[in-house]
C-alpha cells in the first residue's frame, strides 16, 4: 500500500459495534484518567465502562459482539484487556513485567486477537492469542520492528 487512508479508515472502525449502533471511544473520567466509554451514535448518550486509576486505550469491539478488547496502563506497563459491552465482566488476558502489548485487533470470526508486544526480543513485534488470553505467540519474529495490526475482515 502506498496510501495511508485505507489503514486510517479501518483503525476509525475497529471501536464500531457489529451492528453500527455503539462505538467504544477513549474519553477522559472525573479525575481526567482516560476511559473506554460507550458512545451511542443512534441516541447519542456515553456511558463509562472501565475505572481505572490509569489511562485505558486502543479499543477494539469483537465482530461477534460480545467483547471489547483495549489496553490499560494500570498495572504499570501496558496490557491487554478484554471487557464486556455493559461492563460487568472484566478480564486481564496478557501478564508482562515491563513489557508493552498493545493495539489489539480481532480475528474475523472473533477467536483470536493480534497484537504488537516488546516482549522477548526489545522490539516491536506482532503476536497472537486466542480470545481467553491463552495460546500467545510472536508471529512476526523478526529483527526489524512490526506494529499496530489491524485484522482486516
Amino acid at each position: 500500500m502506498t496510501e495511508s487512508w485505507p489503514y486510517a479508515l479501518l483503525q476509525d472502525r475497529l471501536g464500531l459495534s457489529p451492528d453500527g449502533k455503539r462505538q467504544a471511544i477513549v474519553a477522559p473520567d472525573g479525575n481526567r484518567n482516560l476511559q473506554i466509554q460507550i458512545h451511542s451514535l443512534e441516541f447519542g448518550d456515553t456511558r463509562q465502562l472501565t475505572a481505572f486509576n490509569a489511562t485505558s486505550y486502543d479499543p477494539a469491539w469483537s465482530p461477534t459482539g460480545e467483547l471489547i478488547a483495549f489496553v490499560s496502563t494500570d498495572p504499570g506497563n501496558d496490557e491487554i484487556y478484554t471487557v464486556t459491552p455493559d461492563g460487568s465482566t472484566l478480564t486481564r488476558l496478557t501478564f508482562n513485567s515491563w513489557e508493552w502489548d498493545k493495539h489489539p485487533s480481532w480475528s474475523p470470526d472473533g477467536r483470536q486477537i493480534v497484537f504488537w508486544s516488546n516482549r522477548e526480543t526489545g522490539r516491536r513485534q506482532l503476536w497472537i492469542m486466542d480470545a481467553d488470553g491463552s495460546n500467545q505467540r510472536n508471529l512476526s519474529s523478526n529483527e526489524f520492528n512490526d506494529w499496530d495490526p489491524i485484522w482486516v475482515p
